[in-house]
């Protein structure tokens, strides 16, 4: 049961994984903490709850819950949730971060997507993104960002610094 409940929890690493993160995390072990674990590899499930601490190299994570799942084509997809999730890595061949808080952080294997739900909030280095729901596609390191959702209203605020290196910030507002 070991081996097979590994890739659970490697699986768990793919819900934080931001563009340009720092490769070598992906060599470095797993730790997990949490109140407790059901695993159920009949349903290639995994569920991690209450105060769910993960680390793996520059990679941390921590959640109230966090599931994880396998289909029959082997991709992976994990749920967290908290009040809220937070998520911070090292960005490669950078000296900063990629930070992001959620009430609930969907990543999906097969289309390579993280979606951040609920007074979500993407940072890298000092520019950052706030909306109601934020979503990154990985392949086409895209990211769209919506104010409202779900019947909840609201706007996307940004933070953009010119690449020129001017040190006034663009603020971004969209209704």
């Amino acid at each position: 049961m070991y081996k097979r409940s590994e890739w659970m929890l490697c699986c768990l690493l793919l819900l934080a994984a931001p563009a340009h993160a720092e490769v070598a995390d992906k060599t470095k072990p797993v730790n997990l903490e949490a109140d407790s674990v059901r695993v159920e590899d009949a349903k290639k499930t995994a569920v991690y709850d209450g105060h769910v601490v993960l680390t793996q190299g520059t990679l941390m994570m921590t959640a109230d819950r966090i599931e994880v799942r396998q289909d029959e084509q082997g991709f992976a997809s994990g749920d967290a949730s908290g009040k809220p999730v937070y998520f911070r890595q090292k960005m490669e061949g950078r000296e900063e971060y990629a930070e992001g808080w959620a009430e609930r952080i969907l990543y999906e294997g097969r289309s390579d997507t993280l979606k951040l739900s609920g007074q979500a909030r993407l940072k890298r280095g000092d520019e950052e993104v706030r909306g109601n729901l934020i979503v990154y596609d990985a392949k086409s390191e895209f990211y769209r960002a919506q104010g409202s959702s779900d019947g909840v209203r609201g706007r996307v605020r940004a933070v953009i610094y010119p690449k020129s290196g001017a040190s006034t910030p663009v603020r971004v507002e969209t209704p």
